[in-house]
């Protein structure tokens, strides 16, 4: 190479890092980085206030300076954790609980804008997520933790793989942190995906700082199913946004991105809305997230990721995808503006917004400027919104492998993002203008770790922070060094550095080794050796002038010096060269660059003419920066017009400040002496720069001042660490190296660990004595500082340990008693706080519980053998072990056997355990794990949005008379119906569960009752005759207990027990009275049951004591005595006789009931099994679609409007086309007042006090309540238990029995339609096929025998009032139906009687033929006639009536097939009947009763078929009336009683069926059951009803009284089937039965009892045990169905809304208030909430829509 070319490629290389602004010491600094091995790195945080960094990591915090240097750390776990456990955790409750580590979730800072920020918030996974506040000086110093946290401060998800995400926000001054959670499978459930949370404490909330009580909240159905993965949360304008990924419910159930936003002022949610995001090529999940900007644009950048198949999980192909904000508002906005007022739907009536996360809202029809009046919701607005069309974009940038990281800069416009993958490489990619990418240079980090989401750049935005898996990498952004050559620099196109063209830097492209030459005015480097505006500098190979860097334009240094000091006025001197070029016309400009903003001051050109040296002179200024940091460094630059001049990279100005960190002499002293810092000694002193000082500089420090020693003792071998606060401490380490002494004995400072003047550590060094002193600091050998506190050096010593064995499995609490054991510690210690301390057995380590001076408690470690073993205990370096006792780890015990297996709840039944190594435990217990009722259900009432698992309470007895293989134990006590979780045996760390060891569970059962000895009068005492026994009554006494467990003492003796079953004790008191325990005089009977005890009341013994009253008197007394005995024993005989009597009646009936059972026994197995056999033919039917179910719209229109013609679901909108229009706007703004519960409960309580207002009236408005709420199930039951609410308010003053026992009130009625609304589905899935084979099975045995067709009594039934009792004469007959099947037609053989009617045949013929399909299908009998045929030509028509009826005298009797002679085997069918053969009026109304025959009653003749009506019209009414009672009552014959028991038998199998399908717990009740059943529950706990008889009448009146009955009697209700009058005949007893069963009182029947009654008496005990065990366990259920009952609502809402004609039930409430307008209006304005919402107003601009009514408006 030639001498020149070397000589310009040497000052290329020379010149290339003074060339390069924005890239300083890009050679000679290798990246910075920092190792923290000590554990995995979750979380980077900077503070740009002081430019620290924070690193959040699984058990550590750390906090570091710029430069990563480490300044503080703080420990944040391992803690004894469980995440099946709420905190705070005991390892006795929680024993699953163990050493957990402690992954951080999130790290931000709590700050207030523009103010310094007030601490460090650090949440981790452990105890559910919790969060602290920590100092952002000292980490380690915790500002703010809570110890007993309640459910609505569990913030983090407790599982280290599910994301959290946090931003926080400042709402009228008061800090805010909206935090994003994904979904976690255990631990308490029901926590919402983003919540609100204050970060300070509430007192007129009584909510603690974290919680999210009060304030807004996600609320989603199933979270499970939804599966959120959050990504990133942001603040930005007046919103915050999270980008998180989560499987679409509405569409395809695939995972997608989404964005969602809430305004920054809204604590209720109301504003929430969310769109999908799509990344062209199927790129789905987001993995990382940045809000940048792009074009000057503010732009979210999305790392995406391309999904497997339907699942949450990443494949190695990512992409970047980039949105503009602006349009991401506009997609989100315009969401929100179709679900206000386009009902979520396009012009084309496509649905593009919709309701998500199973909510019960839908989108409206509002005003169109509703989403400008409440740009951020209200009540009435729905929400939460989701968007149906996705925001699209292309891939910028695809890379393999998968990013994890992703950050943007902009650097003279242009956008570069720096994306970080899996691989541990940092890409630097360049966004063009069309929204490409190009990557134009890579850098490896950390080799194969993974780089962090959190990467930062900091404030200058020339260093990035890179955060891996175990390191914290600092690097430069711009890596110029790589581009020596003008091709590389201009094709990189590197904005920090290579693009000459636009930064103005000449030097470094004519110093190039390639041709690359500059043209000065139109800064362009360029091949050619032409420019447009002429001057141009040709490279330094070139021989024409000018060239090379020396001919370059620029400026190169500062004349004055670089250090400035801020607030005070300072001039810039700027030298430069080659300048001439420029003309003079143009304005010379200074140009700094100081927090990112531009300070431009005028210049002044001073050119010197020998050396060709410009300088320019900038105008004075006072520099100042906000960074509360010493200096700031701010690149300074010049410009001529608006062209920039080319600067050495180095020209930066070095702004400080003296006031920032130097908070005391020493420091300020520390500072170099260039920087003119001094301590300035006036009234406020501090260090300042100097010319600011007017009072005077301090020349020396004051003396060093210690203010706090810890610890406060140590060993004499050393090797603690000491840890001393104070101030002047020194100004280097240098001056204290070897200046601290403790208790006279050298300490070495450790120079990692010191601070300037603030702090120092110092490893204690050995002391040859116990000696004490003051810690004593000297300062560069002349200044002395004494502390106030003495150390001592102590000779620690251990004595014993108590005990000396235990299992192998450790978890013994081992006390090792001894002196001076707090050596090195504080003097109060917790077991996280234990520093320097260690126990070990042998070399296991014995974790330490406590310490005090004395003694020391610590939990031994697993062992993998037995044997003795030292004790050692170590502090610092110090040990001391016990030589004179050994401790002995020994076989885990063993249990084989445990008896009894059943306690009551009270607990204290003696449990006899035995097994081996019982004694290697001192403490064994016997334990029991459960959920007490009580708690779960004060922590559902509190918290009614969030379903939260109570937390499990422990009870323990300790276990006695334990020998090697045997032991005691008392079973524990829990609180009675809890539900039992776990009962096990605890012996240290061995746990052996109950059900191990027989292979049965351990079960508890509810305590017994024994009732007072004197139950008429409490308190007063029995007498007793010696000799005798005590009887005493009561329940359950026998379930978990027998005679000999059973103790009862009467006084101070013991009272004998003799017999013990079920309901009764008897128990032999001695002879003589036994003294009272007390001080009162008769002895009391007390019974023990294990550790419950039952006070009796006192006994009195009958004794034959000597009498003092004197003969005469004695034998008067007795004359008058033996009168009143005598008189006393007549009543009491006759009364007993009566007694007697009703008892024998009772027992002689239920004889005779049993024997007429056992008689017709027979009769009923053959009736039964001719049953079954048709039974399985149904069976098929029923297994497919066989169940004739209505559809929900018909169902509902049963039962919402009973009985009811032209119901609304059937009706439409009657309106002229003119009206309509208005009409519909005003009742959709009815609709959005019915949807505020203030305005719906005023209506109705407004309506309920009119008297014209009517029991009808309340039905129906309630049911059209019902229809209008119906897409709004959760609010219409929110209002309904409001409502009911009310009315137990009401009814507790008068008599709370009677609440709901009938449909007085609309919110009875409202009950009705919601528990038909919410069991229709137990219906179809449960309940439906046995209730359809009950109804089948009546119809086919009543249909078995004759039916009369004009009174509908028949022979087969089970009620003795609609029984045909007549001995009628019948034959079945077997008829040969011909039916036509397309153009065949086949045989059907159809069973039938010879004394049916013709249409009773007709029916019978359509039943066979249409089995199974709906009644509502089949053609009706009167449209039939029925023809009997007979050879080729005999066709004769058969009728009910005709000319050959047979009239005697004013009776016409129906034809029968008997008297048409029909026989056996005769061929019929079916044909359309014409109109003029239409005889007698027939007709059936579906679900009604019997036909009724109309027409001969107007001719004076009256009909009969089997038997004449027995009612002569020609007797008295009076006399009817008499005659009726006399009939009913006369013993029922014998016989008919057997037909009622034969049809009874016949049919108990399907009865039994459905009551078990209604009332069984076998499969779980339902929601809504259980729901209600626990919301009336706390009704009665709320108004201090404890009277079970009440609640279980309440339950009764709302379930099986309300509901299974009207389904019971109305099977039409449910199917499409015709009822007939003899089968609800059969029905009513069924039902009445079911209702005997609900009841709580005693069932007895007598002669006189009705025979319905009489039938069912056996069985009703049965069927009541049924209703009390369903009720019992569902009372003793788990609660926390809240969460679970609004997922359900929500789907009902959606399910079945589009049923419900909304528009018409609107109208007809609206005429309700039409009609009470005025009373309404009047109502709604003496409410001051009602005043303020307008409600008034607004009902008014409805009155004004929907019928044009004047008003005030």
């Amino acid at each position: 190479m030639p001498a020149p070319a070397s000589l310009l490629l040497l000052l290329a290389i020379l010149w290339w890092p003074l060339v390069l602004p924005l890239a300083p010491g890009h050679l000679q600094s290798p990246p910075t980085f920092i190792t923290l091995n000590g554990s995995h790195l979750n979380h980077l945080l900077l503070d740009t206030h002081s430019s620290h960094i924070y690193v959040g990591a699984v058990n550590v915090l750390y906090h570091l300076s710029p430069d990563l240097q480490l300044l503080s750390w703080g420990k944040t776990g391992p803690k004894l954790d469980s995440p099946d456990c709420l905190p705070p955790i005991d390892p006795t409750d929680c024993t699953q609980a163990e050493t957990t580590d402690n992954t951080n979730k999130l790290l931000l800072l709590e700050e207030i804008k523009g103010g310094d920020p007030l601490s460090l918030i650090v949440c981790g996974t452990v105890l559910q997520g919790i969060c602290e506040k920590r100092s952002l000086e000292n980490v380690s110093q915790v500002l703010y933790k809570t110890d007993n946290p309640v459910d609505t401060q569990y913030v983090a998800a407790n599982n280290p793989r599910v994301s959290t995400v946090g931003v926080v926000v400042e709402q009228k001054g008061v800090l805010l942190m909206l935090v994003g959670r994904g979904y976690t499978s255990k631990g308490p459930g029901g926590i919402p995906p983003i919540t609100m949370r204050r970060l300070t404490p509430v007192a007129r909330y009584s909510a603690p700082a974290f919680s999210h009580e009060e304030l807004g909240k996600l609320v989603v159905g199933s979270y499970s199913e939804y599966n959120n993965h959050f990504v990133k949360a942001f603040h930005h304008n007046n919103y915050v946004y999270f980008v998180f990924s989560r499987r679409d419910m509405w569409g395809k159930r695939e995972y997608r991105t989404y964005v969602s936003r809430l305004c920054v002022g809204d604590p209720n949610f109301y504003s929430y809305v969310e769109v999908p995001l799509s990344c062209g090529g199927g790129y789905n999940l987001a993995q990382a997230a940045v809000l940048g900007y792009h074009r000057e644009q503010p732009t979210l950048f999305v790392a995406m990721a391309m999904g497997q198949a339907s699942t949450p999980t990443p494949t190695d192909r990512t992409a970047l995808c980039v949105y503009k904000v602006e349009e991401l508002d506009k997609a989100l906005h315009g969401a929100q503006l179709l679900c206000y007022t386009q009902e979520g739907k396009d012009a084309n009536n496509k649905e593009k917004a919709y309701i998500e996360y199973e909510v019960s809202s839908s989108c409206l029809k509002l005003p169109q400027d509703s989403l400008n009046e409440y740009p951020c919701g209200g009540e009435h607005t729905p929400s939460p919104i989701a968007s149906a069309i996705a925001l699209e974009a292309t891939p910028a940038f695809t890379w393999t492998p998968p990013i994890t990281a992703v950050t943007t800069a902009t650097e003279v416009g242009h956008t570069i993002v720096l994306l970080g993958d899996k691989n541990g490489r940092l890409h630097k990619v360049f966004l063009h203008a069309n929204g490409t990418g190009t990557k134009y240079d890579t850098v490896e980090v950390d080799a194969e770790s993974p780089i962090n989401a959190d990467l930062l750049l900091d404030s200058n935005k020339q260093n990035v922070y890179v955060l891996t898996g175990r390191k914290v990498t600092k690097l430069h952004v711009a890596q110029c060094e790589k581009h020596l050559d003008c091709h590389t620099c201009l094709s990189n196109r590197d904005p920090y550095c290579g693009w000459c063209s636009l930064e103005g830097r000449c030097m470094a492209c004519v110093s190039s080794m390639w041709p690359c030459h500059w043209c000065v005015k139109d800064e362009l480097c360029t091949h050619d050796k032409s420019c447009p505006r002429q001057h141009v500098i040709y490279n330094s190979r070139e021989l024409s002038l000018p060239r090379g860097p020396d001919s370059c334009p620029c400026v190169w240094a500062l004349q004055s010096s670089p250090l400035v000091p801020v607030g005070f006025d300072s001039e810039l001197s700027l030298q430069g060269k080659n300048l001439d070029i420029f003309e003079d016309e143009e304005d010379y400009a200074c140009v700094l660059v100081i927090e990112g903003q531009e300070l431009r001051l005028p210049a002044t050109l001073d050119r010197s003419k020998e050396t060709g040296t410009h300088v320019f002179k900038c105008a004075a200024h006072q520099f100042r920066y906000s960074g509360k940091q010493f200096e700031y460094s701010a690149p300074v630059y010049l410009q001529w017009g608006t062209q920039r001049i080319d600067s050495a990279p180095h020209l930066r100005l070095q702004l400080y400040d003296c006031s920032v960190g130097q908070s005391d002499c020493s420091q300020c002293r520390a500072v170099a002496g260039n920087y003119g810092c001094v301590w300035c000694a006036d009234e406020t002193p501090g260090c300042v720069y100097n010319q600011s000082c007017t009072s005077g500089t301090m020349d020396t420090c004051p003396p060093p001042l210690i203010t706090e020693v810890e610890p406060l003792t140590g060993p004499l071998e050393g090797g603690i660490l000491l840890t001393i606060q104070g101030s002047n401490l020194g100004q280097s380490f240098q001056d204290i190296q070897a200046g601290v002494t403790v208790a006279g004995v050298t300490c070495r400072p450790l120079p990692e660990a010191y601070r300037i003047s603030t702090s120092i550590v110092c490893e204690l060094q050995a002391s040859a004595n116990a000696t004490a002193g003051p810690v004593v600091i000297t300062v560069r050998g002349s200044e002395k500082g004494e502390s106030q506190q003495t150390f001592s050096y102590q000779n620690p010593q251990l004595s014993r340990i108590v005990p000396e064995k235990g299992p192998l499995a450790g978890g013994t609490m081992l006390t090792l008693h001894g002196s001076q054991l707090l050596t090195g510690q504080r003097t109060e210690q917790s077991s996280d706080q234990i520093a320097g301390l260690q126990t070990f057995l042998g070399s296991k380590p014995c974790r330490i519980n406590e310490v005090s001076d004395t003694r020391l408690i610590c939990r031994t470690s697993h062992s993998n053998q037995t044997g003795r073993v030292p004790v050692k205990v170590v502090f610092g370096k110090a040990e001391r072990i016990l030589d004179s006792v050994l401790f002995s780890y020994m076989e885990d015990p063993v249990i084989t056997d445990a008896t009894p297996t059943e306690s009551f709840y009270g607990g204290g039944r003696l449990i006899y355990v035995t097994g081996q190594n019982l004694n290697v435990v001192q403490q064994p217990k016997m334990s029991v794990s459960n959920e007490p009722r009580e708690r779960s259900e004060v922590r559902r009432r509190r918290y009614t949005h969030v379903s939260v698992r109570s937390p499990l309470v422990t009870i323990q007895e300790l276990c006695t008379n334990v020998t090697s293989e045997r032991m005691i134990c008392k079973s524990p006590m829990v609180e009675p119906k809890s539900r039992i979780v776990r009962v096990w045996f605890e012996m240290d760390n061995v746990h052996i569960d109950f059900h191990t060891i027989k292979n049965k569970l351990f079960t508890y059962h509810p305590n017994p009752d024994l009732f007072q000895l004197n139950s008429e009068s409490r308190g007063t005492p029995i007498r007793f005759k010696p000799g005798g026994v005590l009887a005493v009554e009561g329940k359950g006494l026998t379930l978990a207990m027998n005679r000999d467990e059973v103790v009862a003492q009467l006084g101070d003796k013991e009272c004998v027990i003799k017999t013990l079953d079920n309901t009764h004790l008897y128990c032999e008191p001695p002879e003589e009275q036994p003294l009272a325990l007390d001080d009162s005089d008769l002895p009391k009977l007390k019974v023990l049951m294990g550790s419950l005890a039952f006070d009796l009341g006192p006994v009195q013994y009958d004794n034959d004591l000597h009498s003092l009253v004197p003969l005469a008197a004695q034998i008067g007394l007795a004359a008058g005595a033996a009168v009143v005995v005598l008189i006393v024993l007549v009543i009491i005989l006759m009364y007993r006789r009566k007694s007697k009597q009703a008892l024998r009646d009772y027992k002689k009936v239920l004889v005779q009931l049993e024997t007429l059972e056992i008689n017709v026994g027979d009769q009923c197995r053959k009736e039964f099994t001719d049953l079954m056999t048709e039974m399985m033919d149904l069976s098929s039917d029923v297994g497919g679609p066989g169940i004739p179910f209505l559809d929900y719209r018909t169902y509902a229109e049963r039962v919402f409007f009973p009985g009811q013609k032209g119901a609304p679901l059937s009706q439409n909108l009657d309106l002229p086309d003119s009206r309509r229009q208005t009409v519909e706007q005003g009742l959709g703004q009815l609709n959005n007042l019915l949807n505020n519960r203030l305005f719906l409960i005023r209506f109705i309580h407004t309506l309920e006090v009119q008297q014209s207002f009517s029991q009808r009236d309340r039905g129906y408005v309630a049911s059209l309540l019902t229809m209008a709420l119906h897409d709004k199930l959760e609010y219409f039951t929110d209002v309904m238990k409001t409502l009911l609410g009310d009315l137990v308010q009401q009814y507790v003053t008068k008599n709370p029995k009677l609440m709901l026992r009938r449909t007085e009130t609309v919110v009875e009625k409202m009950l009705t339609n919601w528990m038909s609304i919410c069991l229709y589905s137990f219906l179809k899935e449960v309940a439906g096929e046995p209730l359809y084979k009950l109804y089948r099975a009546i119809k086919y045995q009543v249909d078995k025998g004759p039916v009369d067709a004009v009174t509908g009594k028949a022979k087969r039934t089970l009620n003795d009032s609609h029984l045909l009792r007549e001995d009628i004469e019948y034959c079945s007959v077997t008829l040969t139906v011909l039916v036509k099947s397309g153009v065949e037609v086949q045989p059907c053989p159809v069973k039938v009687l010879d004394t049916d009617t013709i249409t009773q045949v007709k029916d019978k013929i359509l039943d066979q033929i249409y089995k199974g399909a709906a009644f509502s299908q089949r053609p009706a009998a009167d449209s039939l006639d029925l023809e009997w045929r007979s050879g080729q030509a005999g066709h004769l028509t058969l009728s009910d009536d005709d000319v050959t009826a047979i009239i005697q005298g004013r009776w016409k009797r129906i034809n029968t097939l008997q008297h048409y002679k029909v026989p056996d085997g005769a061929t019929v069918a079916l044909i359309p009947r014409s109109q003029s053969s239409l005889g007698v009026n027939q007709f059936y109304q579906t679900g009604e009763k019997t036909p009724m025959l109309e027409g001969e009653e107007e001719e004076g003749l009256r009909l009969w078929h089997l038997v004449k009506p027995s009612e002569d019209p020609e007797i008295p009414k009076h006399r009817k009336s008499s005659m009726r009672e006399r009939e009913r009552a006369k013993a029922i014959p014998e016989i008919y009683l057997t037909r009622l028991l034969s049809m009874k038998g016949t049919l108990q199998k399907f009865v039994d069926d459905v009551f078990v399908a209604i009332l069984s717990t076998k499969w779980p009740p339902p929601i809504a059951v259980r729901f209600f059943f626990d919301f009336l529950d706390d009704m009665a706990e709320k108004h201090g009803i404890d009277d079970p008889e009440t609640v279980h009448i309440w339950k009764t009146n709302s379930l099986p009284l309300r509901f299974w009955v009207n389904i019971l009697k109305n099977p039409q209700f449910v199917f499409d089937v015709q009822v007939t009058d003899s089968v609800d005949a059969v029905l009513s007893v069924i039902a009445q039965t079911f209702i005997d069963s609900c009841t709580t009182s005693e069932h007895k029947v007598g002669r006189d009892s009705p025979v319905n009654k009489l039938l069912y008496a056996r069985e009703i005990p049965r069927y009541k045990q049924l209703v009390e065990r369903y009720y019992s366990d569902i009372h003793n259920a788990v609660s926390g169905c809240y969460q679970e009952m609004n997922s359900t609502l929500t789907e009902l809402s959606g399910s079945f809304a589009s049923e419900m004609n909304n528009l018409v039930a609107l109208h007809e409430l609206y005429k309700y208030i039409n009609k009470y307008y005025d009373q309404i209006i009047m109502s709604l304005e003496e409410d001051a909430a009602g005043q303020k919402m307008q409600l008034a107003y607004r009902l008014q601009q409805v009155a004004a829509l929907v019928e044009n009514k004047v008003t005030d408006l």
